[in-house]
């Protein structure tokens, strides 16, 4: 420090002694740590000619212009002159700090190219990078020259400038370090209000595969995650952490899926389908992604572009609250939950358009606050994306809290349900000395739609084994009144059981239907069968030839016909549903009827563990009736 305090006077005394400008104009604003601003007094000109660089060339001719962060870039190529002389009283050597979009500028000294950094393409362009140029020790004055190439298209979308300092070599080293720290800590407020939204989004995945059929979970973190890329490549690019294409081919381009997600969220949220104008809105959306990788490559106009975007986006920003709007004057109260964030997201939230607008309006009239908080500068978007997180977190917990509270009470009635039907479909035992019943039921779900029942009144067994169509509560609220019906035909014949079953369900007029199959058998052997469109049943490993009628509930006045059969000592009847048969495994492939019938003179239980194991697909009945021969008796 005791060095640089006797350095610096001697080199400013200097400086301000010895720089000349072609316009004799004093460009020497100030002097921060032994470094001083030369950014007035160059001449410039449209063009590029190598030439220009040579310290004979004459420029005494062209305008002149002031450098700095006020004065942005022209687009395409442009050169800047300075006639410059430094002496220096001490060993100190000297030396340039260029800062520029990286690729975009060369320096040159007395018509040699003094940068390392040559201008690159478009591709590989950064917003802003600092050359160190060292200077020649002379005394006598010296020429340099700025070659500048900065495309047309990043000129209209991200806008730039060009700085020059003069000093000594040390401290232009340092200004240029500092540079860099500039960079990380301008990317850190943004960085991490974008790391946030993702774990955000991750969250929002983590509630779908909770309530797997509340959609409005995966479009928030679809949205969410798609958000982040958009702000962190923002972020990144005007940090100059990476280069221009990163934004410009990726990180922007996901702004318009962005705001489709953002549709699909609202939608899923408030229960509604998305209707055909909103799926036009979201193909004009679409319609205009390509031509954003165009007009960064320079093949389409930028302004024609950013204006469709802003079209699109604000018609849409504008579109969802109203939307919700209607939706919460119909008695939709949670759409009005979703108003504040939505208008966040559009306004100061990722969605780049609407909020890049509203961002530099505000900038211009000074209606945004500075704020600054451990050496970083904290920008106004980075403000709203938290305001925007804490938003739609305090709407999704609700929504959450309120799901749960009601996929509770939905598992107490569904559990009251099953108690219910597992107390209905629990029959008398009904065996007897000649015949042997078995019966094994296992729903798919808490509830099931499959049915059975028997009874024995005079020595007769009835057998009755169903499947309502449809599964969860409506299948067993129909279940409950077929069960209650049969108790009241507890002696009628099996063709007057599924007349009477047919009418029942054409008269709760709620559109289900069932197949049944009713069999009565005597202490003789003789069977009954009467069939309303359910599987045959199997008799020693074969199917029995039973006509089928239609299904119940599906039309008025059918007669059903019976079938009879006579059983042998040591028969088997096995009577089940299509659960057993349309079994499926992890491959797809159904248990199909060979496998069916090959295990069909086993047990009830060892049915029906033969099919779950398989892939229970479906809910599951088997029930099985062994006749006794004459031997068992005598015995």
């Amino acid at each position: 420090m005791h060095r640089l305090a006797i350095l610096c006077p001697k080199l400013v005394a200097a400086l301000l002694a010895g720089c000349l400008a072609a316009s004799a104009q004093s460009f020497v604003r100030a002097w921060p740590l032994g470094s001083v601003e030369i950014n007035n007094g160059w001449r410039t000109n449209s063009g590029d000619n190598l030439a220009w660089a040579e310290a004979e060339f004459d420029d005494s001719h062209w305008p002149l212009a002031t450098l700095g962060p006020q004065t942005p870039l022209p687009a395409n190529w442009t050169w800047y002159r300075l006639k410059l002389q430094m002496q220096s009283q001490t060993e100190e050597p000297l030396a340039l700090l260029v800062t520029a979009p990286g690729g975009t500028c060369e320096v040159y000294v007395d018509g040699r190219q003094a940068s390392a950094e040559t201008i690159s393409s478009w591709f590989h362009m950064t917003a802003a990078r600092a050359q160190v140029v060292p200077l020649p020790r002379v005394s006598a004055a010296i020429h340099i020259a700025l070659r500048v190439e900065y495309p047309k298209p990043l000129a209209a979308t991200y806008g730039s400038y060009l700085n020059v300092q003069a000093g000594g070599l040390s401290d232009i080293q340092s200004a240029a370090a500092s540079t860099v720290d500039d960079r990380v800590f301008k990317f850190l407020p943004g960085g991490f209000a974008y790391f946030a939204i993702l774990l955000a989004a991750v969250g929002a995945f983590g509630l779908f595969l909770a309530q797997r059929t509340h959609r409005e979970y995966f479009w928030l973190g679809l949205y969410l995650i798609l958000n982040a890329g958009v702000g962190l490549g923002w972020h990144a690019v005007e940090s100059s952490l990476i280069p221009y294409w990163w934004n410009s081919l990726l990180a922007d381009p996901l702004t318009f899926p962005e705001i489709i997600a953002l549709i699909e969220f609202a939608f899923a949220f408030i229960g509604r389908p998305v209707g055909r104008v909103w799926r036009l809105c979201e193909a004009a959306v679409l319609a205009i992604l390509p031509t954003a990788q165009l007009a960064f490559a320079g093949l389409f106009p930028s302004a024609i572009y950013w204006g469709l975007q802003g079209v699109v986006q604000l018609g849409i920003a504008l579109a969802l609250p109203i939307l919700l709007l209607v939706q919460l004057r119909r008695g939709n109260r949670e759409a009005g939950w979703l108003i504040l964030p939505i208008l966040l997201a559009f306004s100061v939230g990722g969605v780049s358009g609407v909020s890049t607008l509203a961002t530099l309006l505000g900038r211009q009239l000074n209606l945004l606050p500075t704020i600054h908080f451990a050496g970083t500068l904290i920008d106004f978007t980075d403000i709203g994306d938290f305001v925007f997180l804490l938003a739609i977190g305090v709407v999704m917990f609700f929504r959450f809290t309120s799901v749960s509270r009601k996929q509770a009470r939905s598992a107490s009635e569904l559990e009251a349900a099953q108690r219910v039907q597992t107390l209905l479909l629990r029959s008398t035992p009904t065996s007897s000395a000649k015949i042997w019943v078995e019966t094994v039921y296992r729903p798919a779900q808490e509830v099931g739609g499959d049915f059975f029942h028997t009874t024995v009144v005079d020595g007769q067994h009835r057998i009755v084994v169903g499947d309502v169509s449809g599964k969860g509560l409506g299948a067993a609220m129909l279940v409950s009144a077929i069960i209650g019906a049969l108790d009241t035909l507890r002696d009628a014949a099996p063709a007057t059981v599924l007349r009477s079953l047919n009418d029942l369900l054409l008269a709760r007029q709620q559109g289900g239907f069932a197949t049944c199959l009713c069999a009565v058998v005597t202490p003789a052997g003789v069977v009954r069968f009467a069939n309303a469109g359910h599987l045959a049943p199997y008799r020693n490993g074969s199917e029995i030839a039973v006509e089928s009628g239609l299904p119940l509930g599906l039309a008025a006045r059918i007669d059903y016909a019976e079938a009879p059969l006579q059983l042998n000592g040591g028969d088997t009847l096995t009577f089940l549903t299509d659960g057993v048969v349309e079994a499926r495994n992890t491959s797809g492939e159904l248990f199909g009827f060979e496998r069916t019938r090959a295990i069909s003179t086993g047990s009830a239980e060892q049915i029906a563990q033969a099919a779950q194991a398989f892939g229970q697909d479906d809910d599951i009945t088997v029930l099985t009736l062994r006749y006794a021969s004459a031997e068992v008796l005598h015995a």
